[in-house]
């Protein structure tokens, strides 16, 4: 196996892990609904089922994380009286989605330093986050790039999206996850973390796939690999458009 492919999947499993923790790692325990993750040309958002076993006395959290990236805003900033652009900047090293779900809410069923060695608050994600330029206004740029992640659908804590249920000697969980339609396509990570006297025991992993199908495949088929028809169908299309366009607004100008 190639040295740097076996150093990823260390360094995967590490990011939630403190090293402290010995929580075991098992991918049988636990079913993603679906998986993949089906985009077509009407999809408005889902819901991501995760259904697995529990043993008695724990409590389950999942973590739903995507690969980091880089954005790039315009930077505001006092000119005289006024509020205007002052330039750009980067904020990278985010996940491109972050999703915790719980059974109750997270200070209820671990310590604060688990919650913090296992990323469970929305401040634990921000501590990842660099800024470039970095300034004095690094407080007040996440505080506002968290904001709009939120209304995105692409960060959220859900602390009442996981059922406990069964009898006792068969304990279960099942957590319903409303999916954004704003979650790019990708490898996501779920992670599944057995909680008990506020630590967490174990953890399982598995990976959701969300792909592009039917007319919205083809469309990023044609960007990826055949630009220059991609560009002279989007020109057709466009056109087509604002000729349907405008003979409708005629067509009603002559009606009234």
């Amino acid at each position: 196996m190639d040295a740097r492919v076996a150093l990823a999947g260390l360094a995967l499993l590490a990011w939630f892990s403190d090293g402290a923790t010995s929580a075991a790692v098992d991918q049988d325990r636990f079913t993603i609904e679906p998986n993949p993750v089906a985009i077509h040309a009407f999809f408005n958002g889902g819901t991501v089922r995760v259904r697995g076993t529990v043993d008695p006395g724990n409590s389950v959290i999942v973590v739903i994380t995507g690969r980091t990236m880089e954005e790039r805003f315009n930077r505001k900033g006092r000119v005289g009286p006024l509020w205007a652009t002052t330039g750009r900047v980067a904020i990278s090293d985010v996940p491109s989605l972050y999703i915790v779900a719980s059974s109750a809410p997270v200070p209820t069923l671990v310590r604060r330093e688990g919650i913090d060695a296992h990323r469970l608050n929305l401040e634990a994600l921000v501590r990842l986050a660099r800024i470039e330029p970095n300034g004095p206004d690094r407080e007040l740029l996440l505080g506002e790039y968290l904001k709009l992640k939120r209304q995105q659908g692409v960060v959220g804590l859900f602390d009442r999206a996981v059922h406990l249920g069964g009898p006792p000697s068969a304990r279960s969980f099942d957590a319903e996850i409303p999916w954004p339609v704003t979650a790019p396509v990708g490898a996501y990570q779920i992670a599944v973390l057995h909680v008990r006297a506020f630590a967490v025991v174990r953890q399982d992993v598995q990976t959701l796939e969300v792909k592009y199908v039917g007319i919205p495949r083809f469309v990023a088929q044609l960007a990826f690999e055949r630009g220059l028809v991609y560009g002279i169908v989007s020109v057709i299309i466009a056109l087509s458009v604002g000729l349907a366009m405008g003979v409708l607004f005629k067509r009603r100008q002559v009606g009234h």
